[in-house]
C-alpha cells in the first residue's frame, strides 16, 4: 500500500509540475491587441502605448491590430468569438462595452457572456463647455439658467448615440432639465458650432477643446468625470458643482474570450498593471489626455455592470437604436 501510494503522488506531483510548467511557458508567442476603432485616434494610440512597454512585465511582444466597422462591434466579435488562450485581447471602450450592448438591437455576440474582463487601463475626462458670451459663467450659474428657461436651450453632440450625447442626456435626467439635442456628424463640428453660437452647450472631451479655452473661445463650466482632469485643475467636476455622482468619462479596458483561464487572465492583469504604472506610460496618457486607472479582473467586472446599468438606462430614455 505504502508503494502504491508513493506512486500515486509521485504521479499526482508529476501532472501538477506539467501543468505549472505550461502557465510558466504563456506567452510562447506575441500576443494580439484588437482595436475595434480606425487608427489614428485616442483609443489607438493609448492602445500602442500599452503595447510598447508591456513586453518586459509580459515575456513577449504585443502587437496591435485594428479592426474597425460597425461601431466597434466588428473588432469586439472578433475577440469575442477567438480561442480563449490568452493570445487575443480586445481593448474595449465604454462605448464597444457599456453603450452598444443597449444600444444595438442585434449584436452577433453577448459581451456579458463572451468576453471577460481582464483591467481597466485608462480614463479620459469630458467638458462641458460654452462660448464667452454664454450667460453662465460656472455650473451652477448654467442650472439656474437652464431650469429657468425649460426647452430653450440646445446642446450638440457628435451623433445620436455617441458619448456626447448620452452624456448630456445623463445630465438633463439628473438635473432635471430639458436641453434639446442638435446632432453633429463628428466632435470638430460640435466645437465649431459651440464657439460660433449655433448651439450653447456641448460635452467634448478635454483634449479636443484645450486650445480654444486657453485662447479664450470657450470657457470650461465643469468636467464630467469623478475626478478633475489633469490638464484643468482649477476646473471642478460636475459632481463637486452639483449633481453627486454624476460621472461622464471615457475609460478604456482589456477584456479577453471567455473561458480564458483565470491563470492567464491574471498573468495579463499583472503585467498591464505593471506597465500602466510606468511613470512614462502616464506622460503619454497624459499627452492624450487620459490618466492610468488599473483594476483587478474582479473590480473591473463590478465596474462594467455599474456602467452597463447606467448606459441602458439613458440609452432606454432617449430612445436611441442602432442596427
Amino acid at each position: 500500500m505504502n508503494t502504491r501510494r508513493a506512486t500515486l503522488l509521485a504521479a499526482a506531483a508529476s501532472l501538477l509540475a506539467a501543468g505549472g510548467s505550461r502557465a510558466q511557458g504563456f506567452p510562447a508567442r506575441p500576443v494580439r491587441l484588437v482595436v475595434p476603432l480606425a487608427p489614428g485616434g485616442a483609443t489607438d494610440i493609448a492602445a500602442r502605448v500599452l503595447a510598447e512597454r508591456i513586453a518586459p512585465h509580459l515575456g513577449q511582444a504585443m502587437v496591435v491590430e485594428n479592426r474597425g466597422g460597425a461601431g466597434g462591434t466588428l473588432g469586439s466579435q472578433a475577440v469575442a468569438t477567438a480561442v480563449a488562450d490568452g493570445y487575443t485581447l480586445l481593448m474595449g471602450t465604454v462605448g464597444t462595452l457599456a453603450v452598444s450592448p443597449s444600444m444595438y438591437r442585434r449584436l452577433p455576440y453577448d459581451s456579458d457572456r463572451d468576453l471577460v474582463p481582464v483591467s481597466r487601463v485608462a480614463v479620459g475626462n469630458f467638458a462641458l463647455v460654452a462660448a464667452p458670451a454664454f450667460p453662465a459663467a460656472s455650473f451652477q450659474d448654467f442650472l439656474r439658467l437652464a431650469r429657468s428657461r425649460p426647452g430653450e436651450l440646445n446642446y450638440g453632440s457628435a451623433g445620436n448615440g455617441s458619448m456626447l450625447h448620452l452624456g448630456m442626456e445623463l445630465m438633463n435626467r439628473a438635473a432635471g432639465l430639458e436641453i434639446k439635442h442638435i446632432p453633429y456628424k463628428s466632435s470638430g463640428q460640435l466645437v465649431t458650432a459651440i464657439v460660433g453660437g449655433e448651439v450653447q452647450v456641448g460635452l467634448p472631451d478635454v483634449p479636443s477643446v484645450l486650445q480654444l479655452v486657453r485662447a479664450g473661445r470657450l470657457k470650461v463650466l465643469a468636467v464630467a468625470g469623478s475626478a478633475r482632469d489633469p490638464l484643468l485643475p482649477e476646473v471642478p467636476t460636475i459632481a463637486e458643482a452639483g449633481l453627486p455622482g454624476f460621472d461622464v468619462a471615457s475609460w478604456l479596458g482589456v477584456m479577453a474570450p471567455a473561458r480564458t483561464p483565470p491563470a492567464l487572465v491574471e498573468q495579463l492583469n499583472a503585467a498591464i498593471v505593471k506597465t500602466m504604472g510606468d511613470p512614462a506610460v502616464a506622460t503619454k496618457l497624459g499627452e492624450l489626455g487620459m490618466r492610468a486607472v488599473t483594476s483587478t479582473p474582479g473590480e473591473f467586472r463590478e465596474f462594467l455592470a455599474r456602467e452597463r446599468a447606467k448606459w441602458d438606462a439613458v440609452v432606454k430614455a432617449a430612445g436611441v437604436v442602432a442596427d
